[in-house]
């Protein structure tokens, strides 16, 4: 009779200690193992807020990911491939020459932005079209940089040749452009988002024009992994494109936190920030899309072919690889604030 009565109290003990040690993995998640993942940045950009996103939110957290960001500014048309790090957020244009000429560069994994980000400037408001261009002069960007690139693809697109019906101010130092523009140089002038926020409010240009705007099949920015991390850190690095596919996916439903993540990062830009939110966001600059399609990769090697600025063809399939940014879309899923706020019992009543 003793061992009869024993039995039941065992069995309750050991669906006691399970349940016990579910609950605690549910409730509190297993602990894992936190990987460090260092991400360079050629510049600190508003192009980049999904990673700020994700960075704020906690999203890397729960993927077992700690993010080391590093970097600094570049010439323009250089990209460093001595950066020590795990992943590089750069110029695509600078990055895919450098990739022409030595193909052990890192390897393109996810999209973060998906239009070009500059903006066109006018002396004074206008009913703009791309043919006003013609026979004008505009202060921009170095044909080896992408936003010069995307500009003199956009003057083709709309029938213009650059040099010959638009002249390109592109050799003037970046710390002058806008300087040369005030002075009276170039009807126009191509700007960076904060900056063209800025020369709007001081009364010195208007924006009409976003080259990003309308140009689909856009590569605006690569976000590529080191060979090493792919082969040594391969769920860290999944981990990170999940993370920031799902900032993607819950800024499109939640604009609030591209607007928390600027107020952190862009504290000095501020009073620009906000605008120059909306216009991307009216672009789609952060579409919930991660993969590189082929289609923009091949317009940003044709533009780059048709400016001189590509030494040697670059492959698709040899600076793409976009089955992290694939298996991220699938396993990704946005859950209504509703949802996540549900108690620990009501899900469990829910099932």
């Amino acid at each position: 009779m003793g061992k009869r009565a024993l039995f039941p109290l065992l069995l309750a003990v050991a669906l006691f200690t399970g349940l016990s040690i579910l609950t605690w993995k549910v409730v509190f998640k297993e602990e894992k193992k936190v990987v460090t993942l260092t991400v360079w940045e050629s510049e600190k950009s508003i192009l980049h807020l999904p990673l700020y996103v994700a960075l704020e939110e906690g999203y890397f957290d729960e993927q077992g990911i700690l993010v080391r960001l590093t970097g600094g500014s570049v010439k323009a048309g250089e990209f460093s491939a001595d950066t020590g790090a795990d992943i590089v957020l750069a110029d695509p244009a600078a990055y895919l020459y450098h990739k022409s000429l030595k193909p052990s560069l890192p390897v393109i994994v996810a999209v973060i932005a998906s239009r070009e980000g500059t903006f066109l400037l006018a002396r004074e408001q206008e009913s703009f079209d791309w043919s006003n261009l013609k026979d004008k002069s505009v202060i921009c960007f170095p044909p080896e940089t992408g936003p010069g690139l995307w500009l003199e693809e956009t003057l083709r697109e709309n029938g213009l040749v650059p040099y010959h019906d638009t002249v390109l101010y592109n050799r003037i130092p970046p710390d002058l452009r806008l300087g040369a523009f005030k002075s009276g140089s170039g009807d126009y002038i191509q700007l960076a988002g904060f900056d063209a926020a800025a020369t709007e409010k001081d009364g010195t240009g208007h924006i009409v024009a976003a080259p990003g705007a309308k140009t689909s099949a856009v590569l605006p920015l690569i976000c590529a992994a080191a060979p090493q991390t792919i082969k040594n850190k391969p769920d860290a690095l999944q981990g990170f494109v999940n993370a920031l596919y799902k900032a993607q996916l819950y800024m499109d439903k939640e604009p609030g936190l591209g607007q928390k993540a600027l107020a952190k990062y862009f504290k000095a830009n501020r009073r620009a920030a906000g605008d120059i939110l909306d216009r991307y966001t009216d672009m789609g600059m952060w579409r919930p899309r991660p993969w590189l399609e082929e289609a923009a990769f091949r317009k940003m090697t044709r533009a780059m072919e048709a400016s001189g600025q590509l030494p040697a063809p670059v492959a698709y399939r040899d600076a793409v690889d976009n089955s992290l940014a694939r298996r991220a879309a699938q396993d990704i899923r946005y859950i209504p604030p509703e949802e996540r706020e549900k108690s620990f019992l009501d899900k469990i009543l829910s099932r």
